[in-house]
């Protein structure tokens, strides 16, 4: 069995390292304390273990990568994930990511630890979704929709697992992102004061807690989704408090490189819920995308790669690179012969018995 290898850095990502220093874009790659020297990233590495079989004799003339979610719909299985301290990147933080996702039309989640304003966000883009931490006050999570509906978002998204490792010097790539946001005197939309909320690490949240949430969301008709769902007993539970869906995620293996990965529980995962599902965690291409809508994700979403481009070129780097990806989602699944990508399915992919990016 050959050894997996790491892939090597894109045109996008060497450029970004050049403008962030290599702190800071070793936290925005993610590698947690446990991981080993020059170990692939595990999300990405199970994402290619699968390969696609074309079906090029079905006579099919169309094809349309639009996808429904929700009573809503979107121009492909593909969206933008959530990461903090946005105008650590770039100086006008999240607002290009937002104008290409408009563009586009492709969903973008947007960090309570994001220091663009909530509302100055909604006016550039009108369907983002804000993803709030399940920890501390209820009540504060409440405000936070409150003001996430009358900024116009569409979607609540909370996140069950803490973005970050509680032990200082623990953080991915070392770098802490509050202290740097401190320095500079700047708030995120979820903070009072300079810098993150202070908030514990550790979830201690019970589903009491999930069920009071979703009852606020349902009230300002915004769909509920939990973020960080990996245990088939998670996922069975979360219909019967009123969430609207699960976003299948190990945060990226900020904390532990130990976590399962999202691709190899979406299967026993989407055995136990009805509720949709989607994937967080390794994208890296519109190829990608495919293949986990072919293992039961109704759409997929990415984050490293994107804020590489934002830091590389801005609003048009952004654009560029998801219109790519749409496009090559487009020309793949017209291969399998489908034409909608609701007729993606396991019958589409192969497995392969090691984890190599070729």
């Amino acid at each position: 069995m050959k050894t997996p290898r790491r892939p090597s850095m894109s045109m996008h990502d060497k450029q970004a390292r050049e403008r962030l220093g290599d702190a800071l874009f070793r936290y925005m790659q993610g590698q947690p304390a446990d991981a080993l020297a020059d170990e692939p990233d595990a999300n990405q590495q199970a994402l290619r273990r699968y390969r696609l079989l074309p079906r090029i004799l079905q006579g099919n003339t169309t094809i349309s990568t639009q996808t429904a979610l929700l009573s809503q719909c979107w121009s492909a299985p593909l969206g933008v994930g959530a990461f903090a301290g946005d105008r650590l990147f770039h100086e006008e933080g999240l607002l290009p990511i937002a104008r290409a996702c408009r563009r586009l039309q492709l969903p973008l989640v947007i960090s309570e630890e994001t220091v663009t304003p909530l509302e100055q966000i909604g006016a550039a883009y009108e369907r983002c979704w804000l993803q709030l931490r399940a920890a501390g006050d209820v009540g504060r999570i409440k405000a936070l929709i409150d003001r996430a509906a009358q900024a116009g978002m569409q979607h609540i998204v909370l996140t069950v697992l803490a973005p970050v490792h509680p032990v200082a010097g623990l953080q991915p790539g070392g770098f802490s992102v509050g202290d740097a946001l401190k320095q500079r005197g700047w708030r995120t939309i979820g903070g009072s004061e300079p810098g993150v909320a202070a908030l514990p690490a550790f979830p201690v949240w019970r589903w009491q807690q999930i069920s009071e949430v979703a009852a606020h969301c349902a009230a300002r008709r915004l769909p509920l989704w939990l973020k960080g769902i990996l245990h088939a007993e998670d996922a069975a539970q979360a219909a019967q408090h009123g969430v609207s869906g699960i976003i299948v995620s190990n945060i990226g293996l900020r904390q532990s490189a130990r976590w399962a990965t999202p691709v190899d529980q979406l299967a026993d995962l989407q055995a136990a819920t009805p509720l949709p599902l989607l994937l967080d965690g390794g994208v890296r291409c519109g190829s990608d995308a495919v293949v986990a809508r072919c293992l039961g994700a109704t759409l997929s979403l990415s984050v490293r790669p994107v804020v590489s481009a934002l830091c590389a070129g801005g609003e048009s780097a952004v654009f560029d690179l998801l219109s790519g990806w749409i496009n090559e989602v487009s020309a793949i699944s017209h291969w399998c012969g489908v034409s909608e990508m609701a007729a993606l399915n396991r019958t589409f992919i192969s497995e392969v018995d090691n984890g190599c990016i070729g």
